[in-house]
């Protein structure tokens, strides 16, 4: 087995370069009118860009996980505050970990059908939208002792066309740790 399989992509700088230009870019419309309309513009945009956008948008854009020796690294997103501040703060990212030992059962769930490691390559995933609010529910969900864990794979299988064939090397090495 390689070091990890990984899944999703990795938080970096590009919410606040892209909310940055496009308020930029907004805001330099309405300068032609009042520098100071152009200004709060600007503001507005970037608040909403950076406080509601991203926030509520970053399990899709930004679903890191990968499967390791010993467990499953996710990035901790159970919170507003903790997605805001991966949004404001990318390289001081916290990853939770999740011991093998830890995981009851799983299933990948995808639309709304379940499945299991034994029937995972009879799925036939719905091509996924460039836009994350029109993405169809493609996740792997691991029943832990307090709940549940969604790990999202729309974003992998969006970009990736081997991904079912990795999620199915990863089901494997789940089953062979919590068997």
């Amino acid at each position: 087995m390689t070091d990890s399989i990984e899944f999703g992509n990795r938080i970096n700088r590009r919410p606040l370069i892209v909310s940055f230009f496009l308020s930029l870019i907004v805001g330099s419309f309405f300068g032609t009118i009042n520098f100071k309309l152009a200004l709060a513009v600007f503001f507005v945009i970037l608040g909403l860009m950076l406080l509601w956008y991203y926030p509520a948008n970053l399990k899709t854009l930004f679903g890191h996980w990968q499967v390791e020796k010993h467990g499953i690294s996710y990035y901790k997103m159970h919170s507003y505050r903790d997605r805001l501040k991966m949004v404001l703060l990318p390289d001081k990212t916290d990853f939770q970990f999740i011991s093998f030992s830890q995981v009851h059962k799983y299933h990948v769930v995808e639309g709304n059908h379940q499945y299991t490691s034994a029937d995972i390559l009879t799925i036939n995933p719905a091509k996924q939208s460039l836009l994350p609010w029109k993405r169809k529910a493609f996740f792997l969900e691991l029943e832990i002792k307090n709940g549940t864990i969604d790990l999202d794979l729309s974003s992998s299988q969006r970009s990736d066309p081997n991904t079912l064939y990795r999620l199915s090397n990863v089901l494997k090495i789940i089953d062979s740790k919590i068997n």
